[in-house]
């Protein structure tokens, strides 16, 4: 059985390039990193605002400059945080009767944890610079992961 020519054509593109071009091995494991880090037993809560990416006029014309602010959402809530020197202030909503919040490293270990009060608000030690994410553990819920976020 002969094989068809657009796979053979296909093949001997991808050979060209990955020897002309080839994709860098960041990027590559970046990719893997990401997939790796994601469990099963967590929802996702995805960033929806960061004020480090607006721009200069739209972020002066809200609030205070040089204050990094983040919002995340998953399907049961919402965490918005604020950037401070040394720390994360931030609050949960609808906030929950009690939650653990992990401050977790790049390689998935847990920097900090503080704990949320009544009204859903939480401040989480912040040392060094890196790739961190916010995990939030709520009794009789699934456990929410911020997606990752630079600091």
């Amino acid at each position: 059985m002969n094989a068809d020519p657009h796979d053979e054509l296909l093949d001997e593109l991808r050979t060209v390039l990955r020897r002309t071009d080839p994709v860098p091995a960041e990027v590559t494991d970046f990719a893997k990193a990401a997939l790796g880090w994601r469990r099963l037993d967590s929802e996702l809560a995805e960033l929806l605002e960061d004020s480090a990416l607006e721009s200069e006029s739209a972020a002066l014309a809200r609030g205070v400059a040089g204050v990094r602010s983040l919002t995340f959402r998953s399907s049961e809530l919402t965490i918005d945080v604020e950037v401070q020197p040394g720390s994360l202030l931030g609050q949960l909503a609808p906030p929950p009767a009690a939650a653990t919040i992990e401050l977790q490293l790049e390689n998935g270990d847990v920097a900090a944890t503080a704990d949320s009060d009544a009204l859903g608000r939480f401040r989480v030690a912040v040392e060094g610079e890196g790739r961190f994410r916010l995990r939030i553990l709520r009794p009789g819920a699934s456990a929410v992961e911020t997606s990752w976020f630079s600091l």
